[in-house]
């Protein structure tokens, strides 16, 4: 497993890559830059993301919702602040771990191993709420087209339904595709 570490005391760091290393992890880059998490992931594709800063602030946390957002993987914050606010935002952000007792090597693999737990918990949850997304705006673009044949066909719910769906069937195509196929040729 690859790991980005973030860490502007270069001793410190060490620390941390030689427990990283002893636990057969790969540090694939050790940078003192916080305010490029974004870049760095899009450079070198790490599997988890190690930051260990006194306080993440406001350009630093805009960073970790990018990188959320785009490349989304486990990100682990080592910091001081143990401020209710800060930590909030930081999970808001997208950090898997906020850990504020300070960096202890020996508790680093089972802080990894929870991060990725929880990062695969969330994305698990957010795929299925894009598919819910999803799901509902196909429902409504299918409620939309039937109701347009109900009024320009004169016909009931179960006609209308049944007539798409006949049709759908036998271009084999999706529903929807239909559907969408009944609004562009009414154009509502």
């Amino acid at each position: 497993m690859n790991i980005l570490v973030i860490d502007q005391q270069l001793e410190r760091a060490q620390i941390l890559e030689t427990a990283l290393t002893a636990l057969g992890y790969a540090v694939v880059i050790r940078s003192p830059d916080e305010h490029r998490i974004y870049q760095l992931v899009e450079s070198f594709q790490p599997d988890v993301v190690i930051v260990d800063a006194q306080s993440p602030d406001r350009d630093m946390l805009e960073d970790v919702a990018l990188t959320s957002d785009r490349t989304p993987r486990p990100i682990i914050f080592f910091a001081e602040d143990d401020d209710d606010t800060v930590i909030r935002d930081a999970i808001a952000a997208g950090v898997s771990a906020y850990i504020v007792d300070g960096l202890q090597a020996s508790r680093v693999n089972t802080i990894i191993k929870v991060a990725i737990s929880r990062f695969e918990a969330f994305q698990a949850l957010r795929g299925e709420l894009r598919k819910t997304r999803d799901e509902l705006a196909e429902r409504k673009v299918i409620d939309r087209a039937k109701g347009l044949l109900m009024k320009h066909r004169q016909c009931d719910e179960a006609a209308a339904f049944g007539a798409m769906r006949k049709m759908a069937m036998n271009k084999n195509v999706c529903l929807v595709d239909i559907a969408q196929d009944v609004l562009m040729l009414f154009d509502e």
